[in-house]
């Protein structure tokens, strides 16, 4: 691989079956299916959390922290959405994730899509970058 990693982003508007966008154990399951399908490591998680407010604001946050990287899912039921963030040094089939949100939620329309190839010129030594890290570095 020539780069660091992919990054993928996704909203999905629409969601069919908002169900689970506001049930705690339905999205830990769906992480943890979510990750064994990508082939990616758990370190820790997943973790879900509320967020209260105004409907247009209330919603759930799960991340699980990978060792390949991470996953994270914003849902707001009342606007029958979702956003998504998974990011791998490890390859991914994008179609993977799409297909484990067909299984939680049915049918949806993707929004916004963003397929990113980050750290281009990360170098895969790790005293490389270290030394890249400490030439760039300001004294303070």
């Amino acid at each position: 691989m020539s780069h660091y990693g992919d990054e993928l982003t996704l909203r999905l508007s629409g969601i069919a079956d908002t169900s689970a966008l506001d049930d705690d154990a339905a999205l830990t399951r769906f992480m943890r299916d979510l990750v064994d399908r990508i082939g990616m490591t758990v370190i820790a998680g997943p973790l879900v959390a509320t967020e209260t407010g105004t409907p247009e604001k209330a919603g759930k946050s799960a991340v699980v922290i990978l060792a390949e990287s991470h996953a994270a899912i914003h849902t707001y039921p009342y606007l029958r959405e979702i956003l998504i963030n998974v990011f791998s040094c490890k390859p991914f089939h994008e179609n993977d994730v799409i297909d484990e949100f067909h299984r939680l939620v049915g049918d949806f329309r993707i929004t916004e899509h963003s397929l990113t190839r980050r750290g281009e010129e990360w170098p895969r030594d790790l005293t490389a970058a270290r030394r890249l890290w400490s030439d760039q570095r300001v004294p303070g």
